[in-house]
């Protein structure tokens, strides 16, 4: 994930971050999805001019919920969502010894929009808006910031095999710019 936030000190960092997440969750018949979050924020950095903060490893978790509905013919589709997220880790400028801590909340809400090609392929488009705090010391001074952008926009393709395992892959290029490839087991 690559973004850029504004803190209240007026100052820019382009934040970038690498994460590694499970979740759990729970789907209804009515097209309902309920799911939890957990994992590692891998690595990152927040940077502005020559200086790069590196983000050390920390924490990521989230809840989420989304509805999906079927239209027309059954093959296309629309998913809205909704969910709340935090990550949290130290950060340190290449060889100093101090260690701020940063935190980042997001409430996010979106959709996507796709049509099912030959019963397993789910081409998609996404659209997606959030905002939420981000908490962090720089230059010994406590500062709260925002994205400079709260949306993304972008596409993805999931692939649903028959024995319930889902593979996907989303992109967005506009805003928030993102990537993320996941897999999925129906139980």
């Amino acid at each position: 994930m690559r973004t850029h936030v504004r803190f209240d000190n007026d100052v820019t960092f382009e934040l970038t971050e690498r994460a590694a997440t499970a979740f759990a969750g729970y789907s209804t018949p009515r097209g309902w999805s309920f799911r939890a979050t957990f994992g590692a924020l891998v690595d990152g950095s927040l940077s502005r001019d020559a200086t790069p903060h590196d983000i050390s490893p920390g924490l990521v978790g989230g809840v989420g919920v989304s509805r999906q509905w079927m239209l027309g013919d059954g093959r296309w589709f629309i998913t809205g969502s909704a969910g709340l997220s935090v990550a949290a880790a130290s950060t340190h400028l290449a060889g100093a010894a101090n260690d701020p801590r940063f935190v980042a909340g997001d409430i996010r809400a979106g959709a996507i929009a796709g049509r099912t090609l030959a019963k397993i392929w789910n081409p998609y488009v996404l659209a997606r808006g959030f905002g939420g705090p981000v908490w962090w010391t720089v230059d010994d001074m406590a500062t709260t910031g925002t994205d400079t952008r709260h949306f993304q926009l972008g596409a993805g393709l999931s692939v649903a095999m028959s024995f319930g395992l889902t593979l996907t892959a989303d992109v967005s290029a506009l805003g928030e710019q993102a990537a993320s490839l996941g897999a999925s087991w129906r139980l």
